[in-house]
Protein backbone atom coordinates (compact mmCIF):
# COMPACT_ATOMS: atom_id res chain seq x y z
CA UNK A 1 0.00 0.00 0.00
CA UNK A 2 3.04 2.06 0.55
CA UNK A 3 4.25 1.43 -3.15
CA UNK A 4 0.92 3.19 -5.08
CA UNK A 5 -1.26 0.51 -4.08
CA UNK A 6 -4.41 0.93 -1.78
CA UNK A 7 -6.37 -0.91 0.39
CA UNK A 8 -9.39 -1.81 -2.25
CA UNK A 9 -6.88 -2.84 -5.29
CA UNK A 10 -5.25 -5.30 -2.22
CA UNK A 11 -9.06 -6.55 -1.63
CA UNK A 12 -10.16 -6.88 -5.12
CA UNK A 13 -6.63 -9.18 -5.87
CA UNK A 14 -7.30 -10.94 -2.90
CA UNK A 15 -10.89 -11.42 -3.68
CA UNK A 16 -9.76 -12.10 -7.21
CA UNK A 17 -7.58 -14.92 -5.88
CA UNK A 18 -9.64 -16.30 -3.21
CA UNK A 19 -7.46 -16.09 -0.25
CA UNK A 20 -7.96 -16.89 2.78
CA UNK A 21 -7.45 -13.37 4.52
CA UNK A 22 -10.44 -12.09 2.32
CA UNK A 23 -12.41 -11.36 5.50
CA UNK A 24 -9.58 -9.82 7.29
CA UNK A 25 -8.53 -7.87 4.35
CA UNK A 26 -11.95 -6.50 4.50
CA UNK A 27 -11.75 -5.20 7.62
CA UNK A 28 -8.47 -3.53 7.03
CA UNK A 29 -9.64 -1.50 3.84
CA UNK A 30 -12.46 -0.04 6.26
CA UNK A 31 -10.41 0.85 8.71
CA UNK A 32 -8.44 2.10 5.90
CA UNK A 33 -11.52 4.57 4.65
CA UNK A 34 -12.03 5.28 7.93
CA UNK A 35 -8.73 6.50 9.74
CA UNK A 36 -6.23 5.39 6.72
CA UNK A 37 -2.84 6.43 9.35
CA UNK A 38 -4.13 4.06 11.94
CA UNK A 39 -4.90 1.27 9.34
CA UNK A 40 -1.04 1.77 7.80
CA UNK A 41 0.22 1.71 11.62
CA UNK A 42 -2.06 -1.69 12.53
CA UNK A 43 -0.55 -2.76 8.94
CA UNK A 44 2.88 -2.08 9.90
CA UNK A 45 2.53 -3.41 13.51
CA UNK A 46 1.28 -6.84 12.04
CA UNK A 47 3.94 -7.45 9.20
CA UNK A 48 6.78 -6.80 11.98
CA UNK A 49 5.02 -9.51 14.17
CA UNK A 50 4.90 -11.53 11.25
CA UNK A 51 8.41 -11.37 10.13
CA UNK A 52 9.69 -11.84 13.99
CA UNK A 53 6.83 -15.16 13.64
CA UNK A 54 9.35 -16.19 10.55
CA UNK A 55 12.71 -15.33 12.45
CA UNK A 56 11.48 -18.00 14.80
CA UNK A 57 10.51 -20.49 12.81
CA UNK A 58 13.47 -20.41 11.05
CA UNK A 59 15.60 -20.76 14.08
CA UNK A 60 13.51 -23.60 14.79
CA UNK A 61 13.75 -25.35 11.20
CA UNK A 62 18.06 -24.42 11.40
CA UNK A 63 18.42 -26.18 14.97
CA UNK A 64 19.45 -29.55 14.09
CA UNK A 65 18.22 -31.09 17.19
CA UNK A 66 14.63 -30.33 15.62
CA UNK A 67 15.52 -31.13 12.16
CA UNK A 68 17.67 -33.54 10.89
CA UNK A 69 18.84 -33.48 7.14
CA UNK A 70 19.64 -36.69 5.47
CA UNK A 71 21.70 -38.04 2.60
CA UNK A 72 20.84 -40.62 0.42
CA UNK A 73 23.43 -42.43 -1.95
CA UNK A 74 21.19 -44.87 -2.98
CA UNK A 75 20.43 -44.55 -6.54
CA UNK A 76 17.38 -46.73 -6.26
CA UNK A 77 17.77 -47.42 -10.02
CA UNK A 78 14.36 -49.38 -10.65
CA UNK A 79 12.92 -46.38 -8.76
CA UNK A 80 14.06 -44.16 -11.10
CA UNK A 81 12.98 -46.65 -14.29
CA UNK A 82 9.60 -46.17 -13.69
CA UNK A 83 9.10 -42.82 -12.22
CA UNK A 84 11.23 -41.42 -14.97
CA UNK A 85 9.32 -43.25 -17.43
CA UNK A 86 5.81 -41.12 -17.11
CA UNK A 87 7.15 -38.31 -14.89
CA UNK A 88 8.65 -35.85 -16.88
CA UNK A 89 10.50 -33.65 -14.76
CA UNK A 90 13.33 -35.00 -13.15
CA UNK A 91 13.39 -33.02 -9.60
CA UNK A 92 10.54 -34.72 -9.00
CA UNK A 93 11.74 -38.48 -9.86
CA UNK A 94 14.57 -37.59 -7.44
CA UNK A 95 12.42 -36.10 -4.32
CA UNK A 96 10.58 -39.03 -4.75
CA UNK A 97 13.45 -41.45 -4.36
CA UNK A 98 14.32 -39.78 -1.27
CA UNK A 99 10.37 -39.78 -0.14
CA UNK A 100 11.04 -43.20 -0.26
CA UNK A 101 14.38 -43.50 1.58
CA UNK A 102 13.10 -41.70 4.68
CA UNK A 103 9.97 -43.82 4.17
CA UNK A 104 12.11 -46.90 4.76
CA UNK A 105 13.17 -45.56 8.11
CA UNK A 106 9.85 -43.88 8.90
CA UNK A 107 7.06 -46.17 8.76
CA UNK A 108 3.68 -44.62 7.71
CA UNK A 109 5.57 -41.27 6.21
CA UNK A 110 2.97 -39.42 4.36
CA UNK A 111 4.56 -37.80 0.96
CA UNK A 112 2.98 -33.77 1.51
CA UNK A 113 3.70 -31.83 -1.97
CA UNK A 114 2.32 -28.95 -3.87
CA UNK A 115 3.13 -30.81 -7.38
CA UNK A 116 -0.19 -31.97 -8.41
CA UNK A 117 0.64 -32.73 -12.01
CA UNK A 118 3.69 -34.72 -11.59
CA UNK A 119 3.36 -36.17 -8.38
CA UNK A 120 -0.12 -36.83 -7.10
CA UNK A 121 -1.54 -37.48 -10.31
CA UNK A 122 1.02 -40.47 -9.87
CA UNK A 123 -0.23 -41.12 -6.71
CA UNK A 124 -0.74 -45.11 -7.69
CA UNK A 125 2.36 -45.86 -9.00
CA UNK A 126 3.98 -43.95 -6.31
CA UNK A 127 2.28 -46.19 -3.55
CA UNK A 128 2.68 -49.17 -5.67
CA UNK A 129 6.86 -49.23 -6.10
CA UNK A 130 7.71 -47.37 -2.43
CA UNK A 131 7.62 -47.54 0.88
CA UNK A 132 5.54 -44.28 0.95
CA UNK A 133 2.27 -44.38 2.91
CA UNK A 134 0.38 -41.96 1.33
CA UNK A 135 0.36 -38.81 -1.27
CA UNK A 136 -1.32 -35.66 -0.77
CA UNK A 137 -1.81 -32.62 -2.40
CA UNK A 138 -0.91 -29.50 -0.24
CA UNK A 139 -4.36 -28.07 -1.72
CA UNK A 140 -6.54 -29.98 0.22
CA UNK A 141 -4.90 -28.92 3.27
CA UNK A 142 -6.01 -25.34 2.54
CA UNK A 143 -9.03 -25.79 0.48
CA UNK A 144 -7.16 -25.45 -2.60
CA UNK A 145 -8.06 -26.90 -6.41
CA UNK A 146 -6.04 -28.72 -8.04
CA UNK A 147 -4.62 -26.96 -11.43
CA UNK A 148 -6.43 -28.10 -14.55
Amino acid sequence: MKRAGSAESLLAEAEGREWRAVPLLRHVAELCREQPEAALKTILAVKEQYEALCRQRRCVLEDRKALALHGRVEPYRELWDRFSAVIEDYDDCEVLLDAHHVAIAIDGMVLYTGDYRHIVANRDLILSETRIYDVRYLGDRVGGQPPV
